[in-house]
């Protein structure tokens, strides 16, 4: 699956759609709308990045385990992104989702999160909680 690939009402719906991002201190709630903003030439970024790519900074799905997930990352995180651990609620509404992205910090203490996602319509999962999380005593048998 792919945001490319998404009906326009199903963008707009998921555009309009908040979530909770959790950093340090609380961030939010923020929408979606954000993450897909679209960029204009002129648009300082690119004064301050001139190589600055605007798809690979927008979000894309990630398959984790059978599903497709929609995390508020940019699609150049995913190959820093590692999941440890992920779980369905029983009726199969939510998905919890324990990862680790060294794109910025890869020590235990800055590099993990943890996400709430819910089911939409059309079968994908997407966020309505990011949250840091410290990898402190994790069991990875668990």
């Amino acid at each position: 699956m792919r945001v490319e690939d998404l009906a326009p009402q199903t963008l707009d719906r998921i555009k309009s759609s908040r979530w909770d991002r959790i950093m340090e201190k609380h961030e939010g709630p923020e929408t979606w709308e954000w993450k897909f903003k679209g960029y204009q030439p002129d648009d300082v970024i690119f004064r301050m990045m001139p190589n600055f790519d605007q798809v690979a900074a927008r979000p894309q799905f990630m398959q984790i385990g059978d599903h497709c997930v929609l995390l508020p990352v940019s699609r150049s995180h995913h190959p820093n992104i590692t999941i440890l651990h992920h779980f369905l609620s029983e009726d199969h509404t939510k998905l919890v989702i324990y990862l680790k992205d060294v794109t910025y910090d890869d020590s235990l203490f800055g590099a993990g999160y943890m996400t709430i996602c819910d089911r939409q319509p059309e079968g994908f999962y997407l966020t309505t909680l990011y949250h840091e999380w410290f990898i402190i005593d994790y069991d990875a048998e668990a």
